[in-house]
């Protein structure tokens, strides 16, 4: 046998054929419509969720600014003829919470409903708020007043204190003689002497008033009167006693008194001279024109 065929050569000068391993092709998958490669993970739909969730969300403009005038409208809603304002900025910012309320829904393209709730409680309680204070003013303001019957009566009181034509005229004009009545008070001037001095060393007068509360509600002299002396058409400071005159209580002005109770306060005032004193006494909430007044001849 040949050597060559013993050992599988082939002879010498001949090509010589090299195998190597050829590449193994990938198996393939049926070529179906729509078919998905092996292995492949997909996310899984998370059920209710919304496909825009992982998109940030803007703060509803309309939520903070029916909050912020919420607040305001609050605070301006205490305080009288002001709390006007309070009422109509209570509108606006409603209607901008209701907004915010529709643009933050579940699945809107806006956060921020916490703020657009606020909102919407803070206006409407301001606008109530407001309503109750102008409520409570009027009836204020009616209890100050009066009637129109009151204020022919203290007319008549007056008129009783003067004599002839100028007692007329005076009680038309709203002026009353040393007593009368302002709205639902009624006002006497009791006296005005002169007295010792203040604590800068200045001469003063002390005048005496007598009042009564003809309302339903406590009341305070110096709050529901206004009470005041002239030298010269100047009106007089009040004086601070170092050493109180006799009958001189400070606090009397400022002490309650109820309903139908009468009361005795002196007010001391600084003179300027020896002139006359014109004392006069006005309603804090009376705007009807009326007062009681007196001039006083010191010795």
């Amino acid at each position: 046998m040949d050597d060559n065929q013993q050992y599988g050569t082939q002879p010498y000068g001949s090509p010589q054929t090299v195998y190597s391993p050829q590449p193994q092709a990938a198996p393939t998958m049926p070529a179906t419509p729509g078919a998905l490669p092996p292995n492949t993970v997909y996310p899984q739909p998370v059920p209710g969720g919304d496909p825009d969730d992982d998109v940030p969300r803007k703060l509803s403009a309309s939520a903070v600014a029916g909050l912020g005038l919420g607040i305001i409208g609050i605070i301006f809603s205490f305080i009288p003829i002001i709390n006007n304002v309070a009422f109509i900025l209570g509108i606006i910012g409603l209607v901008f919470g209701i907004i915010g309320l529709v643009a933050t829904k579940r699945g809107g393209k806006r956060r921020g409903r916490g703020l657009a709730i606020a909102a919407v409680i803070l206006t409407v309680l301001a606008m109530v708020i407001t309503l109750v204070m102008q409520q409570a003013t009027g009836k204020a303001l009616d209890d100050a007043l009066g009637t129109s019957s009151t204020t022919s009566q203290s007319a008549s009181s007056g008129a009783k204190k003067d004599s002839g034509d100028s007692s007329s005229s005076a009680a038309a004009s709203g002026a009353q003689d040393t007593e009368g009545d302002l709205g639902k008070l009624h006002v006497k001037i009791v006296s005005a002497a002169k007295s010792g001095a203040d604590y800068n060393g200045q001469p003063t007068v002390l005048v005496t008033y007598e009042w009564t509360n003809n309302t339903d509600k406590n009341q305070v002299f110096s709050v529901a009167t206004s009470a005041k002396a002239f030298q010269n058409g100047k009106e007089l400071d009040m004086a601070i006693y170092t050493e109180a005159p006799a009958g001189y209580d400070s606090n009397a002005s400022l002490q309650e008194i109820q309903p139908g109770a009468t009361q005795q306060v002196s007010v001391g005032y600084v003179l300027q001279d020896d002139s006359p004193v014109d004392v006069e006494v006005s309603g804090t909430l009376d705007f009807s024109g009326a007062k009681v007044s007196h001039t006083y001849q010191l010795q």
